[in-house]
């Protein structure tokens, strides 16, 4: 396996709810375009391509085929990945997997979602529908308080099972799930992509916002954002030949259970915040990394939350601290930009949330902090080694990815 490196990073000009000024295949380009312009790269320099977005949402079928001539890939090999929330970070691995083997030198990794040209609740039925047509070939109860009725919310309803099992286990109270969401818009008001800002965001704003589905409030919900995301990664030789500063991947990991979406169906995990894929899948990724105590030697952790909470119960899962320490943690002021463990300086997922790029956009900002490019929501401290979380699905994937400022001793 060879070294790989991110050289490049190329985002839509802003991520928003409605870019009616631009179709879908339009609104790729501007970040292919951006991650051309900010490597000096062109087409003839990629070798391959990976394509990647949420199925059924914008109700195209082959848009890596449609998109063909604005992502620039004709005459080019091209992937196409959809796995739910983690499709932005299955994509980038697959990329990865396409340098590191060998089989390509430079690939481009284009993810995107236009929330407004579909329907983000009917997209989500689409994908829920094969498997509850098949729990009733089974046989199984779909209905009344052992079947449907944690689905009945959409995805908030299924969430706020994880947030009051989080919260029953951790000792962490609403108030921090306010104070969480608060944080990062915050953060991501610093940051010129992201799409839910408020520099002046408190706990106690959040908590005026109407309750959802206990204890999950509307402040603590990610929004449904039009964007795409480009990132660009290199062999270590040709990255030598193409950069000037290179962040390397050190490691990647996945890792999948049964589908868990709390009290759905009978036999099934029904607890969606015990989450052991997280936790198989970034003691894997910390030991194809080297990594021997994450706590000291992860300067940086973008978490895909697209629930305020989740940022605190992934710190946990992933082995950044233990559990219930999170919401210490988050008290002590150490997972602020200034912090001992800053967390989604970006804004995270519960800011800005097309979600095809989401699980990327974690990658690809854990990259510019560890390239020292990320502007005003730059950490305070060096960033040496950095991690990235996404999740997706019924709740069931979980990617990690882990950066470095060097190579990895091969």
């Amino acid at each position: 396996m060879r070294n790989v490196g991110i050289i490049g990073i190329g985002y839509t000009p802003v991520f928003v709810s409605k870019r009616k000024d631009v179709n879908i295949p339009e609104m790729i380009s501007e970040a292919v375009d951006a991650g051309f312009e900010n490597t000096g790269l062109t087409p003839a320099d990629i070798d391959a391509m990976i394509f990647g977005n949420m199925h059924t949402f914008e109700g195209v079928n082959m848009p890596h085929l449609w998109s063909a001539e604005h992502i620039r890939s004709l005459g080019k090999p091209v992937m196409r990945i959809a796995t739910g929330g983690t499709t932005g970070m299955a994509a980038f691995h697959a990329g990865y997997y396409h340098v590191a083997s060998g089989m390509a030198d430079v690939v481009m990794v284009v993810t995107y979602e236009k929330h407004s040209e579909g329907d983000a609740q009917v997209g989500l039925m689409g994908i829920i529908t094969p498997e509850i047509m098949t729990m009733l070939a089974a046989g199984i109860d779909v209905t009344g308080g052992s079947g449907m009725g944690a689905i009945g919310g959409g995805s908030a309803g299924g969430i706020s099972f994880q947030a009051s099992s989080y919260l029953y286990h951790s000792g962490a109270g609403i108030e921090h799930i306010d104070a969480q969401a608060a944080l990062e818009r915050r953060n991501a008001a610093k940051n010129p992509y992201a799409h839910l800002k408020d520099p002046e965001a408190t706990a106690e704003k959040i908590a005026k916002t109407p309750l959802v589905s206990w204890p999950i409030r509307f402040g603590h919900i990610c929004p449904t954002t039009d964007g795409a995301t480009v990132c660009i990664l290199a062999s270590e030789e040709k990255a030598a030949k193409l950069a000037d500063k290179v962040a390397w991947v050190l490691s990647v990991a996945n890792c999948a259970s049964d589908a868990t979406t709390a009290n759905l169906i009978e036999s099934q995990i029904t607890d969606p915040a015990e989450h052991l894929p997280a936790i198989i899948a970034s003691k894997q990724a910390y030991e194809r990394a080297g990594i021997q105590d994450p706590k000291k030697e992860i300067d940086y952790v973008e978490i895909y939350n697209g629930f305020a909470h989740q940022a605190l119960m992934y710190l946990e899962k992933i082995g950044m601290c233990e559990v219930g320490e999170a919401h210490k943690l988050q008290e002590a002021g150490e997972l602020e930009m200034n912090g001992r463990m800053p967390v989604n300086a970006s804004g995270g997922v519960v800011s800005t949330n097309a979600i095809g790029t989401s699980a990327m956009n974690r990658v690809t900002e854990a990259a510019l902090q560890i390239l020292g490019q990320a502007g005003e929501h730059q950490v305070e401290k060096d960033v040496h080694k950095a991690l990235a979380h996404g999740w997706g699905g019924m709740m069931q994937y979980v990617t990690i990815t882990i950066l470095g400022d060097k190579p990895k001793k091969m």
